[in-house]
């Protein structure tokens, strides 16, 4: 055989299987690579999304928290931070409620808190804690929380507005009157000059808005209408709102004990979080926020447990982390807001699962602490 015979022979059986199984690892290395590639991929992906669903929510959780009280609320005794409702009727005003319902959560809804030893007196509180009230996801862990929270709201400018108030039979009505020129106490932007409509789109009042007659008394809007004068408008408040605010035969705290003539007027907020689960497809749990009636709306999905806890001040010292208010201690005394857990976990389950953050932190209530610089006793609230 030749030497050129010997060159075109080519390679052996034990050769090609060599280079096939050397070749098969080869490959089997970088599939291993890629698919982890992809996993640590997806990983990161979801964990960023989780995250700045994390930060989002609890960007809106904290604002409102810190603003509870603010306005003509606020923590200076039980008269000054908290909102007489109407007592001793045999109905309990409650939340949350939206302009037609009040089943947001658990099917159910609340009672207003009441004074200890008057359980017939409700108020609104700047901070309601609400302690086990929400949806249970995961057995083991238990009820989950809700939160509401109370502020005024100034966009409206309802305080530069001359009010009266009248009552006939089961509806109370509020006629709002823009004075010209305008009182000095009408604070407004800066470059805004006329305070907006009250039927304004945007910022205007609507059906099952709460308004704040001084500290006197709260009515849930009804209906909203121009009235016959330029800049006047009339507003009623009719008996059977869902969350019985307005209840015109009550012996106290309804608008039928308001005076006449009322020095002033606010939108009050009522703003409440707590979980439930979507709709879309029965299973996806979801952080929800609703403002005094307006529809609930979602903030966050995938929030698996919520919890607070509270700092509370009584008679000196401070009671941290509290699940629930002390006996005989009313919301009235809450310094601090905790969210011990607010679980929330990724949009998708990888090989391994679902990614999930756990948020605890504090946040003060600016308006609530700072009136507590200047203490009062527990016995005094």
């Amino acid at each position: 055989m030749s030497h050129t015979e010997k060159k075109r022979r080519g390679f052996t059986l034990l050769e090609l299987m060599v280079s096939m199984a050397v070749g098969l690892i080869v490959i089997a290395g970088a599939v291993q690579l890629y698919s982890q590639a992809v996993k640590a991929t997806f990983s990161t992906s979801q964990k960023a999304e989780l995250q700045q669903d994390f930060r989002a929510a609890g960007n809106l959780m904290a604002r409102d928290i810190s603003l509870a009280g603010a306005g003509a609320l606020g923590q200076q005794g039980l008269a000054a931070s908290a909102i007489g409702l109407p007592a001793s009727t045999g109905t309990l005003s409650v939340y949350p409620c939206t302009a037609t319902v009040c089943n947001l959560v658990n099917g159910t809804a609340a009672a207003f808190p009441t004074i200890t030893g008057s359980p017939t007196a409700p108020f609104i509180y700047s901070i309601i804690p609400g302690p086990n009230l929400g949806i249970t996801i995961n057995a083991l862990q238990g009820p989950t929380d809700t939160l509401t929270v109370a502020y005024t709201d100034s966009n409206l400018a309802l305080n530069c507005y001359n009010v009266t108030v009248t009552t006939s039979g089961s509806t109370s009505t509020a006629t709002f009157t823009l004075p010209s020129p305008l009182a000095a106490t009408c604070i407004l932007p800066t470059g805004v000059l006329t305070p907006p409509s009250l039927l304004d789109p945007v910022v205007g009042l609507q059906k099952g808005d709460l308004i704040m007659f001084g500290t006197l008394a709260v009515g849930c809007v009804s209906t909203v209408a121009a009235g016959g004068a330029p800049n006047t408008f009339i507003v009623t408040f009719t008996t059977g709102d869902p969350g019985h605010i307005n209840q015109s035969t009550a012996a106290s705290g309804s608008l039928k004990q308001l005076p006449g003539s009322v020095l002033t007027a606010t939108r009050l907020l009522l703003i409440t979080y707590y979980l439930d689960i979507s709709p879309m497809d029965g299973t996806t749990p979801r952080l929800m926020r609703v403002q005094s009636g307006r529809n609930p709306s979602p903030v966050a999905e995938n929030v698996a447990y919520l919890k607070f806890t509270y700092d509370v001040y009584n008679n000196g010292s401070i009671l941290a982390n509290q699940s629930s208010l002390p006996a005989a201690d009313n919301p009235s005394m809450i310094t601090k807001i905790n969210i011990a857990h607010m679980t929330m976990r990724s949009q998708l389950a990888g090989t391994a699962g679902y990614q999930g953050l756990d948020l605890q932190t504090s946040i003060s209530a600016r308006n609530v602490t700072f009136n507590q610089e200047y203490p009062i006793s527990g016995t005094a609230y």
